[in-house]
């Protein structure tokens, strides 16, 4: 009595261990914004581009810079009390102070940064957005390889049950060899389709792992109560105009070419006036012959006021490339629009065919399901060939495979149509986690 409520007790133990390890899409991806390398590499790009607000800022404020020096003479320098030729030794300091006041290139080069600043926001956003989809897409993977083995594994054995039934209607003569020879030939593919199967299953289970850090055994599955609904508006010309005014990949180009166009004002701008305040206080002393001598202190504050003239013709250049690369800017945003615009109507139509496809599919599995109870009760009483059941179980397990399919890639274009528009966030992956069976 000990003894079994000791393994009683072990086995809740295991069980409760299993259940607490098992993770659902919301623990994926919360975990994979801790693991993953490309999400980290993000994060660093935006702590080092928001530097930028500060780095602008500096353009304008004050420079302070202190120097200072000690110096031997080689020469030998007369006592200026007894006359006698002395060694000497120098040191001075400096502090000066630089502010400007008209700088347009200063005033350029804070915009860029700001820009800068700005953009990496925007890249980081969207680096968030790409990290949702892919932890979506890696633990949908995994579920559809979990189901494509439990299919085929379902249909090894019914093939199985088949072969069986046919070796011995024929050892008992009333079947041919053929029903044998059809359903040996069937369950040798089915074989084969298993192998396959569990090797996509392992190769998308390390594909989530690598990802997320977590174990891809116990993944929660996807509630057999999946209500597919198309998309709200169901207008695709709305979701495209949201799209163009919100996509961070739209906006990040918008970026990219504000910094090109800035590159331009900047080397225009190199061709301007510099106007500063400069202000400085210098001090020094010497020693000769054992003696110290201390230099009168100095000051002095003014205006500098520097005009570039001439710098080998390297201004112009740079500037009819900065000119090129603005072209191209221009180029790369017109083509990332309409990239987005496909992608935004591809996920639309995604949900869209995606939810009536679902539907379909659940009423082709009615059928199907039906289609194999008559067939199987065919072959019972004689109208109906091994072939012909065989056929049967192939179309069944065919349409809850594609069925599966549908479910997944569904819910997978929801997320990229709230991407495409910019507009997914943590909440969209909480939504979709509560499609999950728990």
């Amino acid at each position: 009595m000990k003894r079994g409520f000791t393994l009683g007790a072990i086995a809740m133990a295991l069980l409760a261990g299993a259940a607490a390890t098992a993770a659902d899409l919301q623990t994926a991806y919360r975990e994979a914004k801790k693991y993953d390398a490309t999400y980290a590499a993000a994060q660093a790009a935006l702590r080092a581009g928001v530097e930028g607000r500060d780095q602008a800022r500096a353009e304008w404020l004050p420079k302070v810079s202190v120097s200072a020096g000690v110096a031997q003479s080689e020469n030998q320098q007369a006592d200026p009390r007894t006359g006698q030729l002395k060694s000497a030794t120098g040191a001075n300091y400096k502090i000066g102070l630089s502010q400007p006041i008209y700088d347009v290139r200063a005033s350029v080069g804070s915009a860029k940064l700001n820009e800068s600043a700005r953009l990496a926001e925007v890249q980081f956003q969207a680096a968030e957005q790409d990290l949702a989809v892919r932890v979506a897409q890696a633990y949908f993977d995994v579920l559809y390889a979990q189901d494509s083995v439990e299919f085929v594994r379902a249909q090894k054995d019914a093939v199985s049950q088949q072969l069986a039934q046919a070796k011995k209607s024929f050892e008992v003569g009333v079947a041919t060899i053929t029903d044998t020879h059809e359903a040996q030939a069937r369950y040798d593919a089915i074989t084969a389709a298993e192998i396959a199967a569990l090797n996509d299953l392992l190769v998308k289970q390390s594909a989530f792992q690598l990802l997320t850090g977590l174990s891809a055994d116990g993944l929660t599955p996807l509630s057999s109560r999946l209500q597919a609904t198309p998309p709200q508006p169901n207008d695709v010309s709305a979701w495209v105009s949201e799209a163009e005014a919100k996509s961070q990949q739209i906006d990040a180009k918008r970026g990219a070419l504000a910094l090109a166009t800035a590159d331009i004002d900047l080397y225009r701008a190199a061709r301007q006036p510099i106007v500063g305040l400069e202000a400085g206080f210098g001090d020094g002393m010497s020693r000769i012959g054992g003696h110290n001598y201390n230099s009168k202190g100095s000051g002095s504050v003014g205006i500098n006021l520097t005009i570039p003239v001439y710098t080998g013709g390297a201004t112009s250049s740079k500037l009819r490339e900065t000119i090129a690369r603005r072209d191209q800017a221009q180029s790369d945003l017109e083509a990332t629009r309409r990239e987005v615009v496909l992608k935004t109507r591809q996920a639309f139509l995604g949900v869209q065919s995606g939810a009536a496809q679902i539907r379909a599919l659940e009423q082709a599995l009615v059928s199907t399901q039906s289609s194999l109870d008559s067939t199987r009760l065919g072959k019972d009483v004689g109208v109906r060939t091994t072939l012909d059941l065989l056929n049967a179980q192939q179309q069944y397990y065919s349409t809850r495979r594609d069925l599966a399919r549908a479910r997944y890639d569904y819910l997978l274009n929801r997320l990229r149509l709230k991407q495409a528009v910019g507009d997914l966030a943590e909440r969209d992956v909480e939504l979709l986690n509560a499609e999950l069976s728990r």
